[in-house]
Protein backbone atom coordinates (compact mmCIF):
# COMPACT_ATOMS: atom_id res chain seq x y z
CA UNK A 1 0.00 0.00 0.00
CA UNK A 2 3.04 2.30 0.30
CA UNK A 3 1.42 4.23 3.15
CA UNK A 4 -1.34 5.75 1.04
CA UNK A 5 -5.08 5.31 0.85
CA UNK A 6 -6.69 3.26 -1.93
CA UNK A 7 -7.51 5.15 -5.09
CA UNK A 8 -11.26 5.06 -5.79
CA UNK A 9 -12.26 3.13 -8.91
CA UNK A 10 -15.49 3.71 -10.71
CA UNK A 11 -18.54 2.47 -8.84
CA UNK A 12 -22.29 3.13 -8.85
CA UNK A 13 -23.70 6.63 -8.47
CA UNK A 14 -24.11 6.09 -4.74
CA UNK A 15 -20.39 5.55 -4.24
CA UNK A 16 -16.93 4.55 -5.36
CA UNK A 17 -15.77 0.97 -5.00
CA UNK A 18 -12.70 1.59 -2.87
CA UNK A 19 -10.08 -0.69 -4.44
CA UNK A 20 -6.80 -0.32 -6.26
CA UNK A 21 -4.02 2.12 -5.45
CA UNK A 22 -3.14 5.37 -4.30
CA UNK A 23 -4.92 8.65 -3.95
CA UNK A 24 -6.84 10.71 -1.45
CA UNK A 25 -10.03 12.58 -2.28
CA UNK A 26 -11.55 15.56 -0.53
CA UNK A 27 -15.14 16.75 -0.32
CA UNK A 28 -14.72 19.66 -2.69
CA UNK A 29 -13.21 17.63 -5.49
CA UNK A 30 -9.59 18.64 -4.82
CA UNK A 31 -7.16 15.76 -5.10
CA UNK A 32 -4.09 16.42 -2.90
CA UNK A 33 -0.93 14.61 -3.86
CA UNK A 34 0.83 14.87 -0.52
CA UNK A 35 1.03 11.20 0.39
CA UNK A 36 2.51 11.90 3.81
CA UNK A 37 -0.90 12.87 5.17
CA UNK A 38 -2.62 9.71 3.99
CA UNK A 39 -3.35 6.72 6.17
CA UNK A 40 -3.27 3.00 5.64
CA UNK A 41 -6.47 1.03 5.20
CA UNK A 42 -7.31 -0.93 8.31
CA UNK A 43 -8.99 -4.33 8.30
CA UNK A 44 -11.10 -4.95 11.36
CA UNK A 45 -11.09 -8.45 12.81
CA UNK A 46 -14.20 -9.07 14.86
CA UNK A 47 -13.44 -10.14 18.43
CA UNK A 48 -15.15 -13.25 19.69
CA UNK A 49 -17.85 -12.36 22.17
CA UNK A 50 -21.04 -13.59 23.68
CA UNK A 51 -24.38 -11.99 22.89
CA UNK A 52 -24.28 -8.30 23.79
CA UNK A 53 -25.67 -7.29 27.15
CA UNK A 54 -25.24 -3.60 26.45
CA UNK A 55 -28.20 -1.25 26.60
CA UNK A 56 -29.87 -0.10 23.42
CA UNK A 57 -27.69 2.48 21.71
CA UNK A 58 -30.41 5.13 21.31
CA UNK A 59 -32.53 4.46 24.37
CA UNK A 60 -35.06 7.30 24.92
CA UNK A 61 -33.75 9.30 21.96
CA UNK A 62 -36.16 10.89 19.46
CA UNK A 63 -35.23 10.87 15.78
CA UNK A 64 -36.53 12.16 12.47
CA UNK A 65 -35.53 10.25 9.34
CA UNK A 66 -36.47 11.96 6.09
CA UNK A 67 -36.83 9.65 3.13
CA UNK A 68 -37.58 7.04 5.77
CA UNK A 69 -40.11 5.08 3.76
CA UNK A 70 -37.75 3.22 1.46
CA UNK A 71 -34.13 2.33 0.80
CA UNK A 72 -31.45 3.60 3.16
CA UNK A 73 -33.90 5.80 5.07
CA UNK A 74 -36.14 2.84 5.83
CA UNK A 75 -33.23 0.81 7.17
CA UNK A 76 -32.11 3.72 9.36
CA UNK A 77 -35.61 4.17 10.79
CA UNK A 78 -35.96 0.46 11.55
CA UNK A 79 -32.53 0.19 13.18
CA UNK A 80 -33.04 3.34 15.24
CA UNK A 81 -36.35 1.97 16.56
CA UNK A 82 -34.75 -1.39 17.29
CA UNK A 83 -32.09 0.45 19.31
CA UNK A 84 -34.61 2.26 21.48
CA UNK A 85 -35.33 5.48 19.57
CA UNK A 86 -38.75 6.93 18.95
CA UNK A 87 -38.89 7.72 15.24
CA UNK A 88 -40.71 10.14 12.97
CA UNK A 89 -40.70 8.42 9.57
CA UNK A 90 -40.88 11.30 7.09
CA UNK A 91 -41.52 10.40 3.47
CA UNK A 92 -43.52 12.10 0.74
CA UNK A 93 -43.80 8.78 -1.10
CA UNK A 94 -42.68 10.10 -4.48
CA UNK A 95 -40.90 8.47 -7.39
CA UNK A 96 -37.14 8.90 -7.86
CA UNK A 97 -37.72 11.88 -10.18
CA UNK A 98 -39.91 13.57 -7.56
CA UNK A 99 -43.25 12.86 -9.23
CA UNK A 100 -46.32 11.43 -7.55
CA UNK A 101 -46.76 10.98 -3.84
CA UNK A 102 -48.20 8.46 -1.40
CA UNK A 103 -48.66 7.99 2.33
CA UNK A 104 -47.96 4.28 1.91
CA UNK A 105 -44.15 4.06 2.31
CA UNK A 106 -43.95 6.06 5.55
CA UNK A 107 -46.93 4.33 7.11
CA UNK A 108 -45.63 0.89 6.17
CA UNK A 109 -42.40 1.53 8.09
CA UNK A 110 -44.33 2.89 11.06
CA UNK A 111 -46.48 -0.25 11.07
CA UNK A 112 -43.37 -2.44 10.92
CA UNK A 113 -41.81 -0.60 13.86
CA UNK A 114 -45.03 -0.83 15.87
CA UNK A 115 -45.35 -4.55 15.16
CA UNK A 116 -41.88 -5.04 16.64
CA UNK A 117 -42.83 -3.14 19.79
CA UNK A 118 -41.30 0.22 18.86
CA UNK A 119 -42.72 3.72 18.72
CA UNK A 120 -43.04 5.70 15.48
CA UNK A 121 -45.27 8.16 13.67
CA UNK A 122 -45.52 8.99 9.98
CA UNK A 123 -45.10 12.39 8.37
CA UNK A 124 -45.77 13.01 4.69
CA UNK A 125 -44.91 16.69 4.46
CA UNK A 126 -42.61 18.19 1.82
CA UNK A 127 -39.21 18.82 3.44
CA UNK A 128 -38.40 21.48 0.84
CA UNK A 129 -41.34 23.54 2.09
CA UNK A 130 -40.20 25.56 5.09
CA UNK A 131 -43.63 25.39 6.69
CA UNK A 132 -43.71 21.61 6.34
CA UNK A 133 -40.13 21.35 7.65
CA UNK A 134 -41.05 23.37 10.74
CA UNK A 135 -44.14 21.20 11.25
CA UNK A 136 -41.99 18.06 10.94
CA UNK A 137 -39.70 19.09 13.79
CA UNK A 138 -42.70 20.22 15.82
CA UNK A 139 -44.36 16.84 15.28
CA UNK A 140 -41.49 15.13 17.10
CA UNK A 141 -41.60 17.69 19.92
CA UNK A 142 -45.39 17.46 20.25
CA UNK A 143 -45.34 13.65 20.32
CA UNK A 144 -42.33 13.02 22.56
CA UNK A 145 -41.23 16.37 23.97
CA UNK A 146 -37.96 16.78 22.09
CA UNK A 147 -35.86 15.98 19.02
CA UNK A 148 -32.40 14.45 19.42
CA UNK A 149 -31.47 13.22 15.94
CA UNK A 150 -32.17 14.40 12.40
CA UNK A 151 -31.11 12.20 9.48
CA UNK A 152 -31.73 13.80 6.08
CA UNK A 153 -31.91 10.98 3.54
CA UNK A 154 -34.72 12.34 1.33
CA UNK A 155 -33.64 13.01 -2.23
CA UNK A 156 -34.43 12.77 -5.91
CA UNK A 157 -32.34 12.32 -9.03
CA UNK A 158 -31.91 13.18 -12.69
CA UNK A 159 -29.03 12.50 -15.03
CA UNK A 160 -27.41 15.14 -17.24
CA UNK A 161 -24.06 16.70 -18.08
CA UNK A 162 -22.77 20.24 -18.44
CA UNK A 163 -24.15 20.72 -21.96
CA UNK A 164 -27.56 19.04 -21.71
CA UNK A 165 -28.75 20.13 -18.26
CA UNK A 166 -31.86 22.28 -17.92
CA UNK A 167 -33.04 24.87 -15.38
CA UNK A 168 -35.95 22.60 -14.42
CA UNK A 169 -33.57 19.73 -13.64
CA UNK A 170 -31.48 21.98 -11.41
CA UNK A 171 -34.50 23.45 -9.63
CA UNK A 172 -35.98 20.00 -8.97
CA UNK A 173 -32.80 18.71 -7.32
CA UNK A 174 -31.91 21.93 -5.51
CA UNK A 175 -35.37 22.14 -3.97
CA UNK A 176 -35.27 18.68 -2.40
CA UNK A 177 -31.59 18.15 -1.63
CA UNK A 178 -30.37 21.61 -0.69
CA UNK A 179 -33.51 23.42 0.38
CA UNK A 180 -34.94 20.33 2.06
CA UNK A 181 -31.74 19.70 4.01
CA UNK A 182 -31.41 23.37 4.91
CA UNK A 183 -35.00 23.72 6.08
CA UNK A 184 -35.12 20.68 8.35
CA UNK A 185 -31.64 21.45 9.71
CA UNK A 186 -32.67 25.04 10.45
CA UNK A 187 -35.69 24.14 12.55
CA UNK A 188 -33.86 21.31 14.30
CA UNK A 189 -31.06 23.74 15.19
CA UNK A 190 -33.53 26.21 16.69
CA UNK A 191 -34.85 23.44 18.92
CA UNK A 192 -31.36 22.30 19.89
CA UNK A 193 -30.29 25.86 20.69
CA UNK A 194 -33.25 26.29 23.02
CA UNK A 195 -32.58 22.95 24.73
CA UNK A 196 -28.90 23.72 25.17
CA UNK A 197 -29.69 27.02 26.83
CA UNK A 198 -31.77 25.03 29.33
CA UNK A 199 -28.77 22.79 30.04
CA UNK A 200 -30.04 19.88 27.93
CA UNK A 201 -27.65 20.01 24.99
CA UNK A 202 -27.87 17.03 22.63
CA UNK A 203 -28.24 16.97 18.88
CA UNK A 204 -27.10 14.83 15.98
CA UNK A 205 -27.44 16.07 12.41
CA UNK A 206 -26.56 13.57 9.68
CA UNK A 207 -26.86 14.63 6.05
CA UNK A 208 -26.16 12.81 2.80
CA UNK A 209 -23.65 14.01 0.27
CA UNK A 210 -22.46 11.77 -2.59
CA UNK A 211 -19.42 10.52 -4.43
CA UNK A 212 -20.90 12.34 -7.43
CA UNK A 213 -20.36 15.62 -5.62
CA UNK A 214 -16.93 14.65 -4.29
CA UNK A 215 -15.46 13.10 -7.44
CA UNK A 216 -17.53 14.90 -10.09
CA UNK A 217 -19.32 12.14 -12.01
CA UNK A 218 -19.83 14.07 -15.26
CA UNK A 219 -23.27 12.78 -16.23
CA UNK A 220 -24.67 13.67 -12.81
CA UNK A 221 -23.92 17.37 -13.32
CA UNK A 222 -26.81 18.94 -11.39
CA UNK A 223 -26.91 16.13 -8.82
CA UNK A 224 -23.16 16.47 -8.21
CA UNK A 225 -23.58 20.19 -7.64
CA UNK A 226 -26.31 19.99 -5.04
CA UNK A 227 -24.71 17.06 -3.23
CA UNK A 228 -21.38 18.88 -2.99
CA UNK A 229 -23.29 21.82 -1.53
CA UNK A 230 -24.64 19.63 1.25
CA UNK A 231 -21.07 18.94 2.35
CA UNK A 232 -20.49 22.67 2.74
CA UNK A 233 -23.67 23.42 4.65
CA UNK A 234 -23.02 20.47 6.98
CA UNK A 235 -19.57 21.82 7.84
CA UNK A 236 -21.10 25.24 8.44
CA UNK A 237 -23.64 23.64 10.77
CA UNK A 238 -20.90 21.74 12.61
CA UNK A 239 -18.97 24.94 13.29
CA UNK A 240 -22.09 26.86 14.30
CA UNK A 241 -23.42 24.25 16.72
CA UNK A 242 -20.23 22.88 18.28
CA UNK A 243 -20.84 24.67 21.58
CA UNK A 244 -24.46 23.51 21.86
CA UNK A 245 -23.87 19.79 22.27
CA UNK A 246 -24.69 19.21 18.61
CA UNK A 247 -22.66 17.37 15.98
CA UNK A 248 -23.17 17.51 12.21
CA UNK A 249 -21.72 14.96 9.81
CA UNK A 250 -22.21 13.70 6.26
CA UNK A 251 -22.57 10.26 4.72
CA UNK A 252 -21.90 8.71 1.33
CA UNK A 253 -22.83 5.15 0.43
CA UNK A 254 -22.64 2.48 -2.25
CA UNK A 255 -25.86 0.56 -1.65
CA UNK A 256 -28.23 -0.59 -4.37
CA UNK A 257 -31.28 1.67 -4.19
CA UNK A 258 -34.04 2.86 -6.52
CA UNK A 259 -31.93 5.95 -7.24
CA UNK A 260 -28.96 3.87 -8.39
CA UNK A 261 -31.27 1.82 -10.62
CA UNK A 262 -32.64 5.01 -12.15
CA UNK A 263 -29.16 6.39 -12.85
CA UNK A 264 -28.00 3.68 -15.20
CA UNK A 265 -31.12 2.58 -17.01
CA UNK A 266 -29.26 0.52 -19.61
CA UNK A 267 -27.25 -1.44 -17.06
CA UNK A 268 -30.38 -1.80 -14.92
CA UNK A 269 -32.35 -3.18 -17.86
CA UNK A 270 -29.59 -5.67 -18.69
CA UNK A 271 -29.42 -6.71 -15.05
CA UNK A 272 -33.18 -7.23 -14.91
CA UNK A 273 -33.16 -9.33 -18.08
CA UNK A 274 -30.37 -11.51 -16.74
CA UNK A 275 -31.64 -11.94 -13.18
CA UNK A 276 -35.39 -11.29 -13.31
CA UNK A 277 -35.21 -8.45 -10.80
CA UNK A 278 -33.85 -4.92 -10.38
CA UNK A 279 -30.46 -4.37 -8.72
CA UNK A 280 -31.97 -2.82 -5.60
CA UNK A 281 -34.15 -5.93 -5.22
CA UNK A 282 -31.13 -8.23 -5.31
CA UNK A 283 -30.86 -10.71 -2.47
CA UNK A 284 -27.07 -10.44 -2.55
CA UNK A 285 -26.29 -9.25 0.93
CA UNK A 286 -23.28 -6.95 0.69
CA UNK A 287 -24.98 -4.18 -1.33
CA UNK A 288 -28.17 -3.94 0.69
CA UNK A 289 -29.08 -0.57 2.26
CA UNK A 290 -29.22 -2.21 5.68
CA UNK A 291 -25.41 -2.17 5.81
CA UNK A 292 -25.40 1.63 5.65
CA UNK A 293 -27.58 2.05 8.74
CA UNK A 294 -25.17 0.87 11.50
CA UNK A 295 -22.62 3.58 10.70
CA UNK A 296 -25.36 6.20 10.90
CA UNK A 297 -26.48 4.67 14.19
CA UNK A 298 -23.01 5.24 15.62
CA UNK A 299 -22.88 8.86 14.45
CA UNK A 300 -26.28 9.44 16.05
CA UNK A 301 -25.27 7.92 19.37
CA UNK A 302 -23.83 9.55 22.51
CA UNK A 303 -20.53 7.79 21.75
CA UNK A 304 -20.01 10.10 18.74
CA UNK A 305 -20.00 13.33 20.76
CA UNK A 306 -16.49 14.24 19.57
CA UNK A 307 -17.11 13.67 15.86
CA UNK A 308 -18.38 16.60 13.81
CA UNK A 309 -17.89 18.26 10.44
CA UNK A 310 -16.72 15.03 8.81
CA UNK A 311 -17.77 12.77 5.95
CA UNK A 312 -18.07 9.01 6.35
CA UNK A 313 -19.04 6.35 3.83
CA UNK A 314 -20.63 2.92 3.86
CA UNK A 315 -19.70 0.57 1.02
CA UNK A 316 -19.84 -3.18 0.42
CA UNK A 317 -17.78 -4.81 3.16
CA UNK A 318 -16.20 -1.56 4.35
CA UNK A 319 -16.78 1.74 6.12
CA UNK A 320 -14.61 4.74 5.30
CA UNK A 321 -13.72 8.19 6.61
CA UNK A 322 -13.14 10.74 3.87
CA UNK A 323 -10.19 13.12 4.05
CA UNK A 324 -10.80 16.78 4.69
CA UNK A 325 -10.20 19.76 2.38
CA UNK A 326 -6.73 21.10 3.02
CA UNK A 327 -3.97 23.19 1.46
CA UNK A 328 -1.86 20.80 -0.56
CA UNK A 329 0.66 23.42 -1.71
CA UNK A 330 1.24 26.98 -0.49
CA UNK A 331 3.43 29.62 -2.13
CA UNK A 332 3.87 32.88 -0.23
CA UNK A 333 4.85 36.11 -1.90
CA UNK A 334 5.64 39.61 -0.67
CA UNK A 335 3.51 42.26 -2.31
CA UNK A 336 1.54 41.88 -5.53
CA UNK A 337 2.24 39.00 -7.90
CA UNK A 338 4.32 39.80 -10.95
CA UNK A 339 2.60 38.07 -13.89
CA UNK A 340 5.82 36.80 -15.48
CA UNK A 341 7.10 35.48 -12.15
CA UNK A 342 3.77 33.77 -11.54
CA UNK A 343 3.98 31.96 -14.87
CA UNK A 344 7.54 30.94 -14.09
CA UNK A 345 6.73 29.77 -10.56
CA UNK A 346 3.47 27.92 -11.14
CA UNK A 347 4.65 24.74 -12.98
CA UNK A 348 7.21 23.91 -10.29
CA UNK A 349 5.51 25.11 -7.12
CA UNK A 350 1.78 24.60 -7.72
CA UNK A 351 1.50 22.49 -10.87
CA UNK A 352 4.12 19.85 -10.11
CA UNK A 353 2.76 16.31 -10.34
CA UNK A 354 -0.65 17.29 -11.67
CA UNK A 355 -2.08 15.48 -14.68
CA UNK A 356 -5.30 14.99 -16.60
CA UNK A 357 -4.97 11.38 -15.51
CA UNK A 358 -5.89 12.48 -11.98
CA UNK A 359 -9.56 12.70 -12.95
CA UNK A 360 -11.54 9.72 -11.60
CA UNK A 361 -14.35 9.92 -14.19
CA UNK A 362 -12.97 11.28 -17.49
CA UNK A 363 -15.72 11.57 -20.10
CA UNK A 364 -14.69 10.29 -23.51
CA UNK A 365 -17.28 12.43 -25.25
CA UNK A 366 -20.15 14.69 -24.21
CA UNK A 367 -22.30 12.46 -26.42
CA UNK A 368 -21.15 9.28 -24.66
CA UNK A 369 -22.17 9.11 -20.99
CA UNK A 370 -19.88 7.54 -18.43
CA UNK A 371 -22.79 5.52 -17.04
CA UNK A 372 -21.05 3.86 -14.13
CA UNK A 373 -22.41 0.35 -13.71
CA UNK A 374 -23.11 -2.19 -10.99
CA UNK A 375 -19.83 -4.08 -10.91
CA UNK A 376 -19.20 -6.73 -8.31
CA UNK A 377 -16.69 -5.98 -5.58
CA UNK A 378 -13.67 -8.21 -6.02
Amino acid sequence: MNGVAPRPTRGPVGGFIMTGCARKMTVNGVFPTNASSLSLSRRWTKPSRKASSMAEKLQDKVAIVTGGGRGVGREVALLFAQQGAKVVVADLGVEVDGSGGSTGPAQAVVDEIAAAGGQAIANTGDVSNWGDAEALVQAAVDEWGKLDILVNVAGNFNSNNIVDCTPDQLETLFRVHMQGTMATSHFAALHWQERSERGDGYGRLINFTSDSGIGGVPDTFTYAGVKAGIGGLTRAAANALVNYGVTANCMTHGAHTRMADNYNVETTADYERETGHLPHEDTEDHRKPKHVAPLILYLASPQAANITGRIFGAYPNKYIRWSEPEHDRVVEYDGAWDIDELFEMFPEKLGDGLSLDDLPYPMESLDKPVRVGFGKVK
